[in-house]
C-alpha cells in the first residue's frame, strides 16, 4: 500500500511539472515575463507556492514544493525559499513603484483598475488573434505592439516618461 501511495505521489509531481512547462509555452506569458522584473525561476516559484497547498499536506509543504521546479530534479528547500522570497520582494517593489508613480502624477492614476482593464484587453486581443488563425510569430509581434500601446496609455502624457531604450 505504501509503494502505491508513493507511485501516485510521484505521478502527481510529474503531471504538475508537465503542466508548469506547458504554462511557460504561452506566448503572452513569455512576452509579459520577459518585460517584467521577475525571473522565470522566481515566477515559477510564485506559481508553485500559490497552488502547492492544494497538492500537499501542510506538514509536507516546504519539503515537497522544491520538487515541482522544472529546471532541476533536486532543489534544496533553502534555494526554493530564497527564490520565492526574491520573487515576492520584486512583486512588492513593482506595486510600490506603480503606486509611487501614480502618487507623484507620472502615471495618470495610482489605482489598479486600469491595469486590470489592460489585462482584460490583452486576454481579449489574444483570443481574437487565435480565432483568426494568426501564427505564433505574427501573434507575438502584434501582441508586442498592443502591449506597447497599453503601457503608453497607462503612462499617460504620451508615454514619454519611460522609454524602452532607457
Amino acid at each position: 500500500m505504501e509503494r502505491e501511495s508513493i507511485e501516485r505521489f510521484d505521478s502527481r509531481i510529474k503531471e504538475t511539472k508537465t503542466l508548469l512547462k506547458k504554462t511557460f509555452d504561452d506566448e503572452i506569458l513569455k512576452i509579459l515575463l520577459n518585460n517584467s522584473n521577475i525571473t522565470h525561476k522566481q515566477f515559477e516559484s510564485l506559481i508553485i507556492n500559490s497552488f502547492s497547498e492544494d497538492l500537499f499536506d501542510k506538514g509536507k509543504l516546504s519539503r515537497e514544493r522544491p520538487k515541482l521546479r522544472t529546471d532541476r530534479n533536486i532543489l534544496s528547500r533553502g534555494s526554493f525559499d530564497r527564490t520565492l522570497s526574491q520573487a515576492r520582494r520584486n512583486v512588492r517593489r513593482s506595486i510600490s513603484t506603480l503606486l509611487l508613480l501614480g502618487y507623484v502624477g507620472i502615471l495618470e492614476s495610482p489605482e489598479l483598475e486600469p491595469f486590470l482593464e489592460a489585462g482584460n484587453r490583452i486576454k481579449a486581443y489574444t483570443e481574437l488573434n487565435r480565432e483568426s488563425g494568426n501564427d505564433a510569430v505574427k501573434l507575438r509581434h502584434n501582441l508586442s505592439m498592443e502591449l506597447g500601446d497599453i503601457i503608453s496609455n497607462l503612462l499617460g502624457k504620451g508615454g514619454r516618461v519611460i522609454r524602452e531604450s532607457d
